[in-house]
């Protein structure tokens, strides 16, 4: 009757399962087969272990089948996967949404309030963090989701306090970019370079951010210029953001540095 219904569920659900989990099943089946040749022809010594072997195996199926079958995720885990795709409106409006209240309320004020910051509505991407810092002072990527939208508003010094802030909080080594960023904005040459230093490692799956940092370490004597070739690949990204903040100070340095970067290389 298991089997059955194992085989009956397979053949319904199977389609809609991601890699992993049909991986994960293909692997028990596998071992199942294995188990259950050995348990009926193989030596009268190991025959009775592998069928308590399989039963299990068939268990371990079941649970895969649960976690294959497993429902749509939470708006919030929605919103999550728009968002990493880019597709920031579908985001904000699964995100505006939700209720507010709770530890898991923070998580989406911050998640909403980023997408507010790609959107370019600045304003309500500040009502969004201020609320979710307000319900959980401490939350490090509250607050390096401030400093990172006073960053792109122009206001260093208070990107600089509240990146500070994060990574006092446990933010990854990965914001020092931010921070630096922030810094060399600022003219404060010396910290802007001990800051990306520290964050060139943390970006080597980022070559984005890895373009400007290999930019602003050779501005200030730490470094050398970025590769034509690397400028080529991953200076649409800052045009982008230089399009997106136009209308300020940060925008405006995108610009200068794209500029910079193609003219000397004359990578248009």
């Amino acid at each position: 009757m298991m089997i059955w219904q194992v085989a009956r569920d397979l053949t319904r659900r199977l389609p809609e399962w991601d890699a992993s989990a049909k991986l994960s099943l293909a692997i028990a089946i596998l071992l199942l087969l294995l188990l259950l040749g050995v348990g009926f022809l193989g030596p009268d010594a190991v025959q009775f272990p592998a069928r308590i072997g399989a039963f299990a195996l068939l268990v371990t199926i079941q649970f895969l089948f649960l976690w294959g079958n497993r429902r749509e995720a939470s708006p919030y885990h929605q919103a999550q996967k728009h968002f990493i795709a880019q597709d920031y409106q579908a985001a904000r409006e699964l995100l505006e949404a939700l209720p507010v209240g709770g530890r898991a309320s923070v998580d989406a004020l911050v998640l909403l309030g980023n997408t507010y910051r790609h959107l370019g509505q600045l304003d309500r991407a500040q009502t969004a963090l201020t609320r979710a810092l307000e319900i959980k002072p401490g939350h490090d990527l509250a607050l390096f989701s401030a400093g990172k939208l006073n960053l792109v508003r122009g206001q260093y010094a208070a990107a600089i306090e509240y990146i500070e802030c994060a990574i006092k909080a446990g933010a990854p080594e990965i914001v020092r970019f931010e921070l630096g960023q922030a810094r060399f904005l600022l003219g404060r040459d010396a910290e802007a370079a001990q800051q990306l230093t520290a964050a060139r490692s943390a970006l080597a799956d980022d070559p984005a951010q890895l373009l400007f940092l290999q930019y602003y370490l050779w501005s200030l004597g730490a470094g050398d210029m970025p590769a034509k070739e690397f400028i080529r690949e991953n200076i649409e990204y800052w045009r982008g953001e230089a399009q997106k903040y136009s209308d300020t100070l940060y925008g405006a340095h995108l610009s200068d540095v794209e500029r910079e970067l193609c003219r000397t290389f004359d990578t248009n």
